[in-house]
């Protein structure tokens, strides 16, 4: 009696664990590749371009009056008093830290247009795979692009699904 009653208890528990694993469904996506086949990903990209473009016309004109004074310095040199000296030294000097500040705050601009431009395609694609996953029953979707998974032998890839979602061809 005893062996029966823990024989069915043992194939209740077997039973749960299998329903149990059987519930799980893992899909994968790379989203580094669906961002890239965003239509709209082409003009952000233009516009990031553009703005890197004044960005660094900006810092070429900072990096061509440094030259400018540190030319005009050395030219003047001989014929300069110490005190003269000294207050070109200092001129460049401020305008080297200038640049300096001017480059820092460059990679921050760059860095803060990147996100506005991609937050509206992150929000979208986001919307679509938690779609795609509510639609397909899938318990966990993992981002292939981001090198997280280490293994997979299955799953199901639902980039297809999500580029139909988004009307993308």
């Amino acid at each position: 009696m005893r062996k029966s009653i823990l024989i069915i208890c043992m194939l209740f528990a077997a039973s749960t664990a299998m329903k149990a694993q059987n519930s799980v469904k893992l899909g994968h996506i790379d989203r580094q590749a669906l961002m890239l086949m965003l239509p709209e990903r082409k003009a952000a990209e233009t516009k990031m371009q553009e703005f890197a473009k004044t960005l660094d016309d900006r810092l070429k004109a900072m990096g061509q009056e440094y030259q400018n004074k540190v030319t005009d310095a050395q030219a003047k040199a001989e014929t300069m008093t110490k005190t003269e000296q000294q207050v070109a030294l200092r001129e460049i000097q401020e305008l080297e830290q200038r640049i300096s500040d001017a480059q820092d705050k460059a990679k921050e601009d760059l860095a803060k247009q990147e996100n506005e431009l991609l937050a509206p395609m992150i929000e979208r694609t986001n919307k679509a795979i938690k779609d795609v996953a509510a639609e397909g029953h899938f318990t966990y979707i993992f981002d292939t692009s981001t090198g997280v998974v280490l293994f997979s032998d299955g799953g199901t890839d639902i980039l297809p699904l999500v580029k139909a979602k988004l009307q993308i061809p």
